[in-house]
């Protein structure tokens, strides 16, 4: 496995402790190191068939996203001297009721918003609601983990996250959705894959996978003779037609991937190639900060300049633009009635500071962090696209 990228593995996807497949959980390796998020029913039995792919099945630490027996049946058969386990501080105290041969010191609470290290990982973990029909579980979590460059968000078992701040969720390279049903039953404690819809978006996740679908609540649609939805259990390949239908009429074909999540599916980072030549007329960037811009230049020699965050999105077009490489410059569009808004835009190491100003009211005003691969593709495109003036000296 290459050492420098994660590797993640669906270990499990069902919701039912009784199912004779694996409860819902993922592994993230990284540098050798093996971190489990969930380790219900089945899930170690899992580990041990994705050994004989050259992963660990002994994990180094396991993260809990509530106390629930489908999330910490096996347990004691995963848990050994060194490991520890890591949740909530209610989850704690539960697991401890509940499995009393676990030594109490391997377990190790943590505080919701506050990020901390697990070997090569930093994990933020995020309060959690899942109360549906039933009162919710109380210290329910679920985790962001940052693996090097790469960002995984494991997020099943909610129905609201209160009081999150969403700026952790944001472009995620991998986002694990779990969903009881396909339309809105809030009563299971669970968001529906139509919310996954939602959340895929407003959390900019190119790449997301659902698991913990059942289906059993969509049964109740079929007494609503204005429901257009499914009404009963899909199986994984209908689910998937369905989803991929959905992206394609919605115009999310291209821009994201849900797939249906399988027990034993490997999702590795795909290979970032750089382009040889030139950028071309328009790049697209996606900022760390929930925010997304794009930047084109027409055959005419105008400029359009789009951003967009999870509710709003500002497109702009200009005039006479001008560039030094590292900031562009751009005109206003003048007619008999109106006068245009006009452009600048300065790319700082990772800073790119964008103002957009029309008469003495800015239409936006921000600075955006980006990656250090697009600040340079950035400063490329500036280069290539936009007719040269000298830099001013500060």
């Amino acid at each position: 496995m290459d050492s420098e990228n994660p590797v993640v593995r669906i270990n499990g996807v069902l919701p039912d402790i009784n199912s004779q497949e694996a409860n819902t959980s993922i592994s993230v390796h990284l540098q050798g190191f093996h971190l489990l998020v969930d380790a219900g029913n089945g899930v170690s039995k899992s580990l041990q068939n994705g050994a004989s792919s050259g992963m660990t099945a002994k994990p180094d630490a396991i993260l809990i996203t509530n106390s629930s027996a489908e999330h910490t049946r096996d347990l004691p058969s995963l848990v050994e001297e060194e490991t520890k386990i890591y949740c909530m501080p209610e989850c704690g105290k539960q697991i401890a009721l509940d499995i009393p041969s676990l030594d109490a010191k391997s377990i190790n609470q943590v505080t919701p918003g506050v990020a901390f290290d697990l070997g090569p990982f930093q994990v933020t973990p995020i309060a959690a609601d899942n109360a549906g029909d039933q009162p919710g579980l109380p210290g329910s979590a679920v985790y962001v983990i940052q693996a090097g460059e790469r960002k995984i968000v494991a997020a099943w078992d909610f129905l609201k996250l209160p009081g999150a701040n969403e700026n952790f969720l944001w472009n995620p390279d991998m986002l694990v959705l779990g969903a009881e049903t396909y339309n809105d039953h809030p009563s299971t404690g669970m968001i529906s894959i139509s919310e996954a819809y939602n959340l895929t978006r407003r959390w900019n996740a190119k790449v997301s996978y659902v698991l913990h679908y059942s289906g059993e609540k969509d049964r109740e649609d079929a007494k609503n003779q204005w429901h257009r939805g499914p009404a009963g259990p899909l199986s994984p390949e209908a689910l998937q037609n369905v989803i991929d239908e959905h992206l394609r009429v919605s115009g999310g074909e291209g821009k994201f991937t849900m797939t249906v999540a399988k027990e034993g599916m490997i999702w590795t980072p795909p290979e970032v190639h750089e382009p040889e030549g030139a950028i071309g007329r328009k790049i697209e960037v996606d900022a760390l900060d929930r925010h997304s811009f794009s930047i084109e230049k027409t055959d005419s020699g105008k400029v359009i300049v789009s951003i967009e965050d999870s509710i709003s999105q500002l497109m702009t077009e200009f005039i006479n633009p001008t560039s030094d490489g590292k900031s562009l410059h751009a005109e206003a569009i003048k007619s008999m009635l109106l006068k245009g808004p006009h452009l600048d835009l300065t790319v700082s190491g990772g800073n790119v500071r964008i103002e957009i100003t029309k008469g003495k009211k800015a239409m936006f005003s921000g600075n955006l962090q980006v990656s250090e691969k697009d600040s340079s593709r950035l400063k490329k495109y500036l280069d290539e696209n936009f007719q040269k003036v000298q830099a001013v000296p500060a």
